[in-house]
């Protein structure tokens, strides 16, 4: 186990939060002032002293335990190299726990750092808990690659496509593959934006949406996050671990697409929906 002080020094560089029910997909915040997390607050698994929980939830625990292994060697693989630093996973019991160690109070259900992050009991109490913690152990990889500031630079078709990709679906278990193919055939679908910014559209469609195809709110966010993930399964084997070295070495994002893929977003995007048009072996 890394030391406490050790940790809130490297939590404070900043963290990222995942949203479930139609909030925006990531965000940028920073700790409350004397709520920062520190191991002392936790229970450490004596199995495994990276995966951290509240009093009566080691049977939790040793969920999360008995797939950590497996969740970070696909993070590895797909990004192209080990974590920095061994991730920790803080399970809190409460809404209250939560938002007192990250300072969300809202829907958000998972709070990443540049070594660990934070769920909420919805996570781990349900069924899909192994895809949500591999789609948040890429977003603790990429953080300690790249700052909070510059991450606010990277669109988040790139980041959740990347996570939810790589954790099969994590993000958007709500969402068929089929469908998401559906729309993006029909031509609605995300707009794979070359930049980012604090103050741009988070997921920009290039269609409007009608209350009535989605009859809970949240279904947008998962299909806007599996149609991003099918567009990272198209990009991955043609230059994906490249581009990640790219941004990692600190180039911006719309050059260092170009570079590897000689192609701006966008223009790659149409390859993929045309490449679907004539793959007809897409399933559920």
């Amino acid at each position: 186990m890394i030391s406490s002080r050790k940790y809130l020094s490297q939590f404070k560089h900043g963290i990222m939060t995942i949203a479930l029910l139609g909030l925006v997909g990531c965000s940028d915040f920073f700790p409350i002032a004397k709520h920062s997390p520190a191991k002392d607050d936790f229970i450490a698994l004596a199995e495994d002293n990276r995966v951290l929980y509240k009093q009566g939830m080691k049977s939790q625990a040793l969920l999360i335990q008995s797939v950590l292994n497996e969740q970070i060697k696909i993070v590895e693989e797909v990004h192209g190299k080990p974590f920095v630093n061994p991730p920790i996973v803080h399970l809190c019991d409460t809404r209250e726990c939560f938002a007192k160690y990250t300072g969300i109070k809202s829907g958000v259900i998972a709070a990443v750092s540049t070594n660990g992050l934070f769920l909420k009991p919805y996570v781990i109490t349900h069924e899909d808990y192994k895809r949500w913690l591999g789609h948040e152990l890429s977003h603790v990889h990429l953080r300690q690659q790249i700052s909070t500031f510059e991450a606010t630079f990277i669109p988040s078709w790139y980041q959740e496509g990347l996570a939810t990709y790589l954790s099969s679906g994590g993000g958007a278990t709500q969402m068929t593959r089929a469908k998401a193919i559906d729309y993006i055939k029909q031509g609605k679908h995300i707009v794979a934006v070359d930049d980012s910014s604090p103050f741009s559209e988070a997921w920009p469609l290039n269609y409007d949406v009608s209350k009535t195809d989605w009859p809970k709110p949240w279904y947008q966010q998962h299909m806007n996050y599996l149609q991003a993930a099918l567009f990272y399964e198209f990009l991955h084997p043609r230059g994906g671990v490249e581009l990640i070295r790219a941004l990692e070495n600190g180039d911006s994002f719309n050059q260092a697409f170009i570079a590897v893929y000689g192609k701006k977003p966008e223009d790659m995007f149409m390859l993929f929906k045309n490449s679907l048009a004539t793959n007809q072996s897409d399933q559920e």
